[in-house]
């Protein structure tokens, strides 16, 4: 995703040909002057932070465990082989939020996890009424999607949460 200033929505063509300055990226809009581009910038710059906080992020263990089709939801459960540090990505793709911890998700492990990431305080940052489950949440219920245990979480609308048992550490 990230070449020639898509981390920060830049619009014009690329060149490094200083005889067309008006297709030199626009730098000024990471400086405040362009609300969606330094949203894009810090949300862009969140998510990598997250991969690095994160090894399972890059690492080979995935399993897609929920794709629902009715609700456009897809969730993810990524993990380290014989390390654990397992993480679990859900995207909602829904023009509404499931409020109130009203969606049921399977997780790898019982126990409390951690929101790590929640795509909709990017959304004209600080987004003071975003959706999510703030400290995360805990996974007591029934088996489902084919792990072992689940929760019911709060899902914002078009939006990508993670979480995991830890905070994350380099």
């Amino acid at each position: 995703m990230i070449f020639m200033g898509q981390e920060f929505l830049e619009d014009k063509y690329w060149t490094d040909w200083p005889g067309r300055p008006e297709l030199l990226i626009w730098w000024d809009g990471l400086a405040g002057k362009d609300r969606h581009m330094s949203d894009q910038h810090r949300f862009t710059r969140a998510l990598m932070w997250l991969r690095r906080k994160h090894p399972a992020l890059r690492g080979e263990g995935i399993n897609v465990f929920h794709v629902n089709n009715d609700t456009r939801v897809i969730a993810i459960h990524r993990w380290l082989p014989g390390v654990g540090r397992d993480v679990v990505v859900v995207a909602s793709l829904n023009e509404s939020t499931f409020y109130n911890h009203g969606y049921r998700l399977g997780f790898p492990g019982g126990g409390h996890w951690n929101e790590v990431f929640n795509s909709d305080i990017y959304d004209q940052w600080f987004n003071p009424n975003a959706q999510g489950n703030p400290g995360g949440i805990t996974a007591d219920g029934p088996g489902w999607d084919g792990l072992p245990t689940s929760a019911e979480i709060t899902l914002p609308a078009n939006s990508v949460l993670m979480f995991a048992r830890d905070g994350g550490d380099f």
